[in-house]
This record gives structure tokens, C-alpha cells and sequence, in this order.
């Protein structure tokens, strides 16, 4: 049988192909192993907790966080920790389902330095529900819990309000989308932040706003053509309210269209 040169080559290749997969395997696995050795042997040398917002919001503050990372907050007893004794995955979970974070990022550099970023939800409204329930909304409508360290100066919204005041739980009734809409427009406009102080739902489940400035308060009803009632009542304020004084009128009735209606103050 003759010697076939071609197919030689070829099965010789594909052996040394093989071979230094093989090897290449191999040397990940321990290259691996050996990196794994390493981290559970690195020390944790520092922490970093970055919270933001930093100024408006102080619903979790760095003693929160370090009371996650050990039951007692000392922080001196952080550093010289192993680091997988941390258990960076569940730390990180745990500060991510906190009823005020909105989300959380822990993680380690070469150092050993411990990182951890959280980011707080950020309320735009309190509610006082008839149940006597008190709690707040954040931007994306989630509930969040009242705080025995930081109470955020928002709107409050009272009255016929039967909003359940569960916390992280998302809104159950049309009074508390309405609610929402409301306090999403104002948040978004400087001057109506700050001049809107309280929303009243009256029997009839109709808006009542309540300003900081001026003596009256202002019939709203529902959030139909909320954009233009708002800027009805601006160009009011303008208008009549600059030249006559804020104090002149009791009742400003944006409800109708083309037409503000009002009642003077004894």
C-alpha cells in the first residue's frame, strides 16, 4: 500500500490541533484556579459609599449602609475582611431591595476597596389617605414608607383618598393615577413647585389645590386639559392677580373652558 503523503499531513495536523486545545484548556482552568485562589485571599482595604442625591435626599445615609454590611456599623471593622466574606452579590441585593434606593451597585477593585453606589427614589408627593395611612410617591409611581430620619418637603395630598399605603407597591386606584399626574406636571415646572402646596380630593373626586401665595384656593376638578388649566391660571396670576392683589379673591374655578371663575374675599 503506498505511503499517502496528503492524508499524513493532515491527520498530524489535526493531532497538534488537539493538543493544543487541550493545553489551552488547561492552562485556563489553572490560570482560573489560580485567580480564585487569589481573590478569596484579598483583604478588603477601604469602603467607598457613594448615595445620590446627595444634598436633596437623606432618606439612607452611610450609617444605613454599614449596618447592612455588618449588623453592628463599625465601619473600622470592615477593612482586613475577606473579601468574599462580603459576599458582594447578596450585599448588593440587599441594598437594591432597601424601600428608598431605587438601585445599588457594590463592587470591589484591585485594591481591595470595597465600592457601593446607591441611587435614592425620589419622592414628589405625600399622600394622607382616609385610613390615616401617610406615605410618599416617587417619580416612576412607586409607594415608599415615611422616614423617622428625613422628612422631604413635597406636596401633600389629603382627603376622600383610598390609595392603600403599601410600600413598593405600585398604585391601585384611579384617585392615585390621577394623584400622579398632578404631581409629575408641578414637579416638572419651577414656579408651580413652589407654589402648590396641597392637593385636597373633595367628595366628589375632584382637585383642590391649596398655594403657598395668596389667599384662595383653587378648584382644579380632573386632570382633562390639565396643561391648559394650569396655564389658564398662570396667565391669571399674571394678569389679574399682580395688578388687583393676591389676596382679592377666596375661589379661582379653572374648570370651565375659556373662563375662570372666581369669588371675591370679604
Amino acid at each position: 500500500m503506498a505511503f499517502d503523503k496528503v492524508r499524513f499531513w493532515q491527520t498530524t495536523k489535526k493531532v497538534f490541533i488537539v493538543i493544543g486545545w487541550v493545553f489551552l484548556v488547561g492552562g485556563l482552568v489553572l490560570s482560573l484556579s489560580f485567580v480564585h485562589k487569589q481573590e478569596t485571599a484579598i483583604k478588603c482595604t477601604s469602603v467607598s459609599i457613594h448615595i445620590e442625591p446627595e444634598n436633596e435626599l437623606q432618606f439612607i445615609d452611610r450609617n444605613r449602609v454599614l449596618r447592612v454590611i455588618r449588623e453592628d456599623g463599625d465601619e473600622k471593622k470592615i477593612p482586613g475582611t475577606l473579601i468574599h466574606a462580603l459576599h458582594i452579590d447578596a450585599l448588593e441585593k440587599k441594598l437594591g431591595t432597601d424601600r428608598f434606593a431605587k438601585k445599588a451597585k457594590v463592587f470591589t477593585d484591585m485594591n481591595g476597596g470595597l465600592n457601593i453606589h446607591i441611587v435614592q427614589r425620589e419622592p414628589i408627593l405625600r399622600i394622607l389617605n382616609v385610613k390615616g395611612e401617610s406615605f410618599y410617591l416617587d417619580r416612576t409611581g412607586v409607594k415608599m414608607p415615611e422616614s423617622s430620619l428625613f422628612t422631604a418637603r413635597v406636596m401633600v395630598a389629603t382627603g376622600n383618598i383610598y390609595e392603600p399605603g403599601v410600600p413598593s407597591d405600585s398604585l391601585q386606584s384611579f384617585i392615585g393615577q390621577e394623584l400622579l399626574k398632578i404631581a409629575t406636571y408641578v414637579d416638572k415646572d419651577a414656579f408651580w413647585k413652589a407654589q402648590i402646596e396641597q392637593i385636597f380630593v373633595n367628595a366628589a373626586s375632584e382637585f383642590v389645590l391649596i398655594p403657598k401665595v395668596g389667599n384662595h384656593t383653587i378648584h382644579f376638578g380632573n386632570t382633562s386639559d390639565m396643561e391648559t388649566k394650569f396655564n389658564k391660571l398662570m396667565l391669571f396670576y399674571r394678569e389679574a392677580l399682580n395688578r388687583l392683589g393676591w389676596e382679592r379673591y377666596s375661589d379661582i374655578d379653572v374648570r370651565y373652558k375659556g373662563q375662570i371663575v372666581c369669588k371675591k374675599n370679604n
